[in-house]
C-alpha cells in the first residue's frame, strides 16, 4: 500500500486538436494488419512467418 500511496499522477498539457461540428474532435485513423506464413510440406521443412502492422493518423482538410 505504501508504494501505491507514493504514486503521483501529473496531467498532460492541453494540445491543439481539430474542431468540427461544434468542437467535436474528428481524426481519421487507418490501421492495416498483414500476415503471411509459408510452410513447405516436406520432411525437415521450416515454417516461416511474417507479420506487419501499420497505424496512421490522417488529418482531415
Amino acid at each position: 500500500m505504501a508504494d501505491l500511496d507514493a504514486e503521483v499522477a501529473v496531467p498532460l498539457p492541453r494540445r491543439q486538436t481539430m474542431c468540427y461540428l461544434g468542437c467535436v474532435n474528428v481524426q481519421n485513423v487507418i490501421g492495416v494488419n498483414l500476415a503471411i506464413a509459408v510452410n513447405a510440406a516436406t520432411i525437415n521443412s521450416q515454417a516461416n512467418a511474417l507479420a506487419m502492422q501499420y497505424l496512421a493518423s490522417v488529418n482531415m482538410p
